[in-house]
Order: structure tokens, then sequence, then C-alpha cells
């Protein structure tokens, strides 16, 4: 199977799709089958790839702009390269006819489009986002099938656009091992010293996001304070420099300005170290393509409160609170039971953890191959069928 990777997503700082992307090639470039396949990469990361995927043929390319990449020289040297078989996750390409498309979506464009327009972004940001959007409406009736990482995602996509269910295929993506409980009780102190000044802190993901539903984070921590009156701080996890002075004033406004901590974005990890040390993760979230961080979270043994909507509740099951994302004075009473009752968090831990055993890369990795060589097999019969015609012709 000559098969063409958008590898491009994989650099450092990398979210969703490049945690995905990555995680397919780590489990997959040892395997034999892999020989015959090339990865584009960014060209300022290529001699790293070519160290970490040595059986793989990494191809530097240019992504700047990352619009022309995608709609125009991504299929065109896929093409050039003889690849039957394009697998990528940008979901702006160009669908060649002479190569089947593959599609791992991780989310449909219009939430984080929409996001985005919303947020304080450059007007060019803003247009390329609209742009992209406009143009996944174009292509997606032409893409060969859909890897999609939740049924939430498969859903819409058959609601919004129209595609048929035999062309959408779920797979879930995997979580790295190092995401694992923690090894002693010294670990999770290590954690509040080193992030909160000792305090023991509840986590949530702060980037800027609109979906992640700060505002609501803030008020509910904030209510579960007031009655409470513990002794807790509220760790803001990917928060850029520029969002520190706004998120601090929030939570002077709702009295617990002196309970904040603010951490930049991390590396894997530090990460692995801001979950092991939390006593909660708070996540109202509005919308998650997959909940990766959830999944993360449940696997270093940390309570989960999260939304009742989109993929939430098919990654987290009945081993968290799922409530309406609005609904604070519901978020507060969720984070009081859990801080109070040792034996719910231990309960909620010990769920969270055996069901993040669900997502793992070689179950996800093989099942993908498994899907690539089906559409690469389809892809080979209809060119060899329309090879046919046009030699009878």
């Amino acid at each position: 199977m000559r098969l063409a990777i958008d590898a491009t997503p994989v650099v450092p700082g990398r979210k969703g799709l490049g945690v995905v992307i990555e995680g397919f090639l780590d489990e997959m470039a040892p395997r034999p089958q892999s020989r015959s396949w090339i990865a584009y990469v960014d060209g300022t990361h290529a001699d790293e790839a070519r160290r970490r995927w040595p059986s793989l043929d990494v191809r530097p390319v240019r992504l700047r702009p990352s619009v022309l990449w995608e709609g125009a020289i991504l299929p065109r040297r896929a093409r050039r390269d003889g690849a039957r078989l394009v697998f990528t996750g940008r979901d702006r390409t160009l669908c060649e006819p002479r190569a089947a498309t593959v599609v791992y979506l991780f989310e449909v464009p219009d939430h984080r489009t929409q996001a985005l327009l919303e947020s304080g972004a450059p007007r060019l940001a803003k247009a390329v986002a609209k742009y992209s959007l406009w143009r996944f409406r174009k292509i997606a009736g032409k893409v060969s099938h859909f890897i999609v990482s939740s049924r939430a995602t498969g859903r819409e996509l058959r609601e919004k656009y129209g595609i048929r269910e035999d062309r959408i295929h779920v797979v879930h993506p995997g979580i790295s091992e190092r995401f694992r409980l923690p090894g002693s009780a010294d670990a999770k102190q290590a954690a509040r010293d080193r992030f909160c000044g000792g305090r023991a802190y509840v986590l949530h993901f702060a980037t800027g996001d609109p979906r992640e539903n700060t505002k609501v984070a803030l008020a509910s921590f904030a209510r579960m304070i007031s009655h409470t009156g513990a002794d807790l701080a509220l760790l803001l996890v990917g928060v850029k420099p520029s969002d520190i002075r706004g998120l601090r004033e929030q939570g002077e406004s709702l009295g617990i300005g002196p309970g904040l901590c603010f951490l930049a974005r991390v590396d894997d990890d530090t990460l692995v170290s801001v979950y092991q040390g939390a006593e909660a993760y708070l996540d109202p979230t509005l919308y998650e393509g997959f909940g990766l961080q959830l999944a993360e979270a449940m696997a270093c043994g940390v309570p989960v409160i999260s939304s009742n909507v989109t993929s939430v509740p098919e990654v987290v099951g009945d081993a968290g609170f799922l409530l309406a994302p609005d609904d604070e004075v519901s978020f507060a009473g969720a984070l009081e039971r859990v801080l109070s009752n040792r034996g719910l968090c231990t309960q909620l831990a010990e769920k969270g953890s055996a069901r993040a055993t669900l997502f793992t890369w070689p179950a996800a990795a093989a099942r993908i191959v498994e899907l690539l060589e089906q559409f690469s097999r389809e892809s080979n019969g209809r060119t060899e069928a329309g090879d046919q015609v046009g030699s009878a012709g």
C-alpha cells in the first residue's frame, strides 16, 4: 500500500490533531508495512522526524501558507510521489481523482471556526477560518472516507453535511502511556509545591478558547469556596501571558483572586505532573470532538467533573460527573461532593483510570491501518476498472 500521510501537524506544542497523527505514527513506524509509506513533515522538524520514524520515507515540505499546502500542494505531491491513498487530518485538502483521500476528523470545523470568530483573533485569521469552513463544505462530499474521533463527530457529519454512514468510521484516539496514576503521595505533594505553592488545587485548562467555558469554571469554583471555605487553589493551565490580567480581574471580582494559579502551555512530562497533583479536573466544556484531556485526567486518577454535551459522555461514561455546561450551581455542588467525600473521590479515580484503558494507541493504530488497507483495495479496484474502460474505449 503506497500511502502518503500528512504529518505536518506534528510540531512542538501540537494539540488534538497533532497528538493523533503523532500517536498513530509512533505506533506504526516499527511495523513492516510502514516501509512504503511517505510522511510529509514540516521542513523545520524533518531531522527530528527521521530520527523518530526511521522506517518512513520522510519528506520535508514548506507549509507557508498552510492554505496552499492543504488545498493544492499536498494532493499534487502525493500523486506525483505515486501514492494511491492520502491520509490527512486537514479538512481543507483538495480531493484528487487519482488518489483516494481519507480524512481523520477530530471535530467538524464549524465549532472551531465559530470560536475563532468570537475571539480577539486578527482579521486575517478570521478570514482564513471562514474560507476553511467554506472549503470543507465544498469538499466534504468528495472525500472517500472519514475516520472520526467519536460517534458524536460522526453524527454531526451525517446531520450537517449529509455524509453517508458507510463513509464514516469511528476510531477513538489513544492516550500516551505516560499518563498514569501517581507512583506515591509524594508525587502529588511535589506537584502542589511546584505549581501552587504547596496548596491543593483543582485543575482547569484556560487557553483562551471560548469552548472551554472558563467563565463558568471560575464562577463554579468561587461558589464552592464561598460555601465551604476550603483552602484550595484553582490552577489554570495553558494560559497566554496576555490573558492573565483579565483572568485575575475575573477572579478578584468573584473573591478568589488569591486562589488562582497560572501556568502557560507545558510539555507532556509536566502535564502528567499537573494531572497527578490535582484534586479534581473541572471542565464545563461547550464542545469536544474527542475529550483527550478528559481521558488523560482519568488515566492519572483525577476525578472528572465535566459537561453532558457532544463527545464527553462517550469518553467519560459513568466515571465522572456530567452536567449542563451553563449550570454553575451544579458544578459547584459536584466539586464540593468530590472534595469533601474521600470515598467518592477514590471511587471516581478508580472508575476513571479503568475507563481510560479503553483508549490505547495500539488498538487505534491497528484499526486505522485495517481501514486504510480496506480503502486502498477499494481504490485499486476502481482504478483498474477505470483503466479497463479506458482501454476498451
